[in-house]
């Protein structure tokens, strides 16, 4: 699965992890291209950089994190520091040692403050969200920066702080990001086996380059988009899942393993009735057609049949309600049933009455596996396991 989020002007992931979501639950592996997903890569790699990119890195920033009147007297402070860190990078006599050493010292105040104000930027955009799935190899983030390690880094803290006033990021490193990504999920349009999922800035950003001839999608990757397009849409119906967090999927996928098969095979089937491609406006329109008709009342229907399995067991005991008063054994039913049948077998009197019992237990079996065999159990499943 290949998740792809619009570059946008401000530091969130919120429309990537709604797309991660639903690539967790469908694919086995998911690869994000986001720019600001990489951007936060950038900012793990912060506690990696030697001073003189540290400086680099908060002389690029200044004209946005200091003001007009302190402009100036900061920049020069960090030329003079840059100054002296270099003249003594290889040595230099005692005196200028110690007071290089002295300077490091000052300096990492400033490094951690630099540090804990991107990594709060980051955790405000959600981006530890995507921790636990990283951490186990599900979610990887593919490099979507066409510069050096700070570059995108640069790009998007100017971006962020401009949104904050209402103003617009319009750099040549911005152009060349929305030119990088665009080339990436062209690439991926066009590869053999990948299953893309994106958001409607995506959809009309590949509408227009096809529109333009900028690219051309293949035909197996177009197919399994609207396959996964589909699901992801299915799923996004769901009451709970807007809401659940990426941690919360990552717990659920294998509890719901065994019905994805028929889910999946559900999903080739719809698509390939749709006459639209997954990122041409009415595709959607196509997708919500099939919930009415088809996807909804087929999970109500899974539903109602949940309740009424349950119900079978507590209608075999109640046809032997007489033995169950004379024979506490009767009352236990699912998977304790088994244990409790030599005890009872012994009671002659009672084998007649546990018939009815051992008949509902093989018809809720049965009945249990008929209702998991059912395309959309796996939403009917993720439901549940999420509310």
């Amino acid at each position: 699965m290949v998740v792809a989020a619009h570059p946008g002007g401000s530091l969130t992931i919120a429309p990537e992890l709604d797309l991660v979501k639903a690539a967790l639950l469908y694919g086995d592996k998911v690869t994000l291209i986001s720019p600001v997903t990489t951007m936060f890569l950038r900012v793990e790699g912060l506690k990696r950089f030697t001073p003189l990119q540290q400086i680099e890195l908060m002389r690029r920033v200044a004209p946005i994190l200091t003001s007009p009147d302190e402009l100036s007297d900061f920049e020069q402070g960090l030329e003079q520091v840059e100054n002296f860190l270099r003249k003594t990078a290889r040595g230099g006599s005692g005196g200028e040692r110690l007071l290089r050493a002295g300077l490091l010292q000052k300096f990492e105040p400033i490094q951690r403050t630099l540090t804990d104000t991107v990594k709060e930027i980051g955790d405000s955009a959600g981006i530890d969200q995507l921790a636990v799935a990283r951490a186990k190899g599900l979610v990887q983030i593919e490099n979507a920066d066409p510069g050096d390690a700070m570059d995108l880094l640069v790009a998007c803290l100017f971006a962020a702080k401009l949104a904050e006033t209402g103003e617009r990021a319009d750099s040549p490193h911005t152009d060349r990001i929305v030119e990088t990504f665009v080339e990436k999920l062209s690439r991926h349009l066009s590869s053999g086996r990948e299953y893309l999922v994106f958001d409607e800035t995506i959809a009309n950003l590949t509408e227009a380059a096809i529109r333009e001839g900028l690219f051309t999608p293949s035909k197996g990757p177009a197919g399994r988009s609207a396959q996964a397009m589909t699901a992801s849409a299915l799923m996004g119906r769901l009451p709970t899942f807007p809401s659940a967090t990426v941690n919360e999927v990552v717990d659920i996928r294998t509890e719901l393993a065994p019905s994805l098969t028929q889910f999946r095979s559900a999903m080739v089937t719809i698509s390939k009735s749709f006459s639209s491609e997954p990122w041409e406006t009415d595709f959607g329109d196509e997708v919500h057609d099939a919930w009415v008709e088809s996807v909804l009342p087929a999970v109500e229907a899974i539903d109602a049949s949940v309740r009424d399995n349950k119900s079978l067991l507590s209608l075999a005991t109640g046809v032997t309600g007489a033995a169950n008063t004379a024979y506490p054994g009767l009352a236990i039913v699912g998977t304790g049933l088994v244990g409790h049948l030599g005890p009872v077998v012994v009671v002659g009197g009672a084998l007649a009455g546990i018939a009815p019992i051992l008949q509902a237990v093989r018809n809720r079996k049965n009945t249990d596996s008929e209702i998991r065999m059912q395309p959309f159990y796996f939403l009917y499943a993720a439901e549940q396991s999420l509310n």
